[in-house]
Formats: structure tokens, sequence, C-alpha cells
């Protein structure tokens, strides 16, 4: 899912809140601009299995614009995703 304008600003809003200071990319080791990417999901593994029920973890994909680096975020902790309904909160 990507996200609109709106919810953009007040996820780097959080982001801001949470990862201080300049940081550089641990691979290619340049001072760079983070991307955000778009919001995922990870399934618990069930060995291949398909498995209804299985608790999922939205994320929030941030990349390196350089190299393409990808850091995860979970979105319900940074308060971007409804724990109770896993819908994304609407910007107040």
């Amino acid at each position: 899912m990507t996200f609109t304008d709106s919810q953009r600003k007040i996820l780097i809003k959080k982001l801001h809140e949470v990862w201080k200071g300049d940081r550089p990319c641990p691979i290619c080791i340049t001072p760079t601009k983070w991307g955000i990417g778009t919001l995922v999901e990870v399934r618990e593994f069930n060995e291949g299995n398909h498995c209804p029920g299985a608790a999922i973890t939205p994320l929030i994909q941030v990349h390196c614009n350089n190299c393409g680096y990808t850091v995860l975020f979970n979105a319900i902790s940074l308060g971007v995703v409804d724990p109770d309904t896993g819908k994304v909160k609407d910007p107040q």
C-alpha cells in the first residue's frame, strides 16, 4: 500500500521522533537521504503452508537512496496502523 501525501507527512514526523540524528547507510557508508517505500506485511512462517488467522505484522520500508539497503519499521509501534482494525490511521 502506498501512502497519501498527508499520511507520508505524519509518517516522516513519527520517524524523526524515533530515528534521531543523521544516519549514514551502514552498507554504502554514505550520508544519504532515506526514502520511504510502501506499507508491506510479514506473516508468521508456517513451513510454507497457508495459515488463516496467522499473525501479520505491518511494516514500513525505508531505503537508502544510494544503494537500496532497506530498513523495516513496525507500523503499529509507530502509530501508523491501528492494532485493532489493521487500518492505516487517518491523519488528524
